[in-house]
């Protein structure tokens, strides 16, 4: 046998051997791969560390419908935390029918707009518009700056599913999932464990989420790690809600005058739970009656309601989503 074939045959056996001693390590980092949060998908972080253990309520199936755009009385436009139905349920349960557009579906709310609403058959006298504040400033001036929009889609009656009450903690195998992922999510549950500090580590490295420690957490969140908090990363990279993002907002508000106009912007999660910023914004929105003050609202209650925003995600909890929408009909109800 020459050296040639001695050291392939030796290489070949290494590789073997290293073979064999990864496929456990490989199959086991599957359990980690299931995310059912969107903060833990991205961030990769185990649900059984920052899913919610304490029930959540439970939404009929049969309530969670987007009524056709002819028969709505209220027709809200909103993004990810109005596309799933949830909010609405509070306004249809007082015998409304609502009709939701997500803001991909009608890109703005340019000059052409209420003709283009005219047209596709609302006769309703109520707009709810939704936001999250992250986003807002941006989508507010586009708005305000354009003349010209998308046509308003004329299927709007759809369904949604229920947020389910509890997330099941277990690791579950999945065979779709990315060992690497599952990998680096157990290396970030054994990391934070060891030291609070790791904390920095995965927010400079991490361009989807980040963790950081929060005071009384674990009044606020029924998670497993209740000290620490989720957040999305754009939270920190977008400016604070100004007098311009409210002079943009009424110019649209005059475009819409033969409307009855709600404005709800939703606060970050951030914003209620781990960073400091003005409420002067949500101030000034209510105090002009054009929208409430969610900012001072969720402050108040995030103590009452515990998981009012999820652990694991970005967005409200079914709890979240109710208060919200009790939110959104008082302020029907007394403006």
């Amino acid at each position: 046998m020459t050296l040639t074939s001695k050291l392939i045959k030796k290489a070949c056996l290494i590789f073997g051997v290293l073979f064999f001693i990864a496929i456990p390590l490989v199959w086991s980092s599957l359990f980690f791969t299931t995310y059912q949060g969107d903060l833990t998908r991205i961030g990769k972080w185990l649900e059984s560390d920052f899913g919610w253990q304490e029930a959540q309520p439970t939404i009929k199936p049969e309530l969670l419908v987007s009524s056709s755009i002819e028969d709505a009385d209220v027709l809200a436009i909103g993004d990810s935390f109005s596309e799933n139905l949830h909010w609405q349920i509070v306004l249809t349960q007082h015998q409304l029918k609502v009709t939701t557009l997500t803001w991909s579906q009608i890109g703005d709310i340019c000059e052409d707009f209420p003709d283009k609403l005219r047209d596709s058959g609302f006769k309703g006298n109520t707009i709810i518009i939704e936001s999250i504040e992250r986003i807002a400033d941006r989508q507010l001036k586009s708005s305000a700056n354009c003349k010209t929009g998308i046509s308003i889609p004329q299927n709007t009656h759809r369904i949604s599913k229920p947020i389910p009450a509890l997330i099941n903690p277990s690791p579950q195998f999945n065979i779709q999932g990315q060992f690497i992922a599952g990998l680096e999510t157990m290396l970030h549950s054994a990391a934070i464990r060891l030291s609070s500090s790791y904390t920095a580590i995965h927010n400079y490295r991490s361009k989807g989420s980040h963790i950081y420690p929060i005071q009384n957490g674990c009044e606020y969140f029924s998670n497993q790690l209740c000290q620490y908090g989720l957040f999305f990363h754009e939270d920190y990279e977008q400016p604070e809600l100004s007098s311009q993002t409210l002079a943009n907002l009424e110019i649209i508000n005059q475009r819409l005058k033969a409307y009855k106009v709600i404005w709800v912007i939703v606060p970050n999660k951030s914003s209620i739970y781990q960073r400091e910023i003005s409420g002067q914004f949500w101030v000034d929105l209510n105090n002009q009656k054009m929208g409430p003050n969610l900012y001072n609202s969720m402050q108040k209650e995030k103590l009452a309601i515990k998981d009012m925003y999820a652990p694991n995600d970005t967005h409200l909890s079914t709890s979240g989503y109710l208060f919200l929408g009790h939110q959104i009909q008082d302020w029907t109800d007394h403006f």
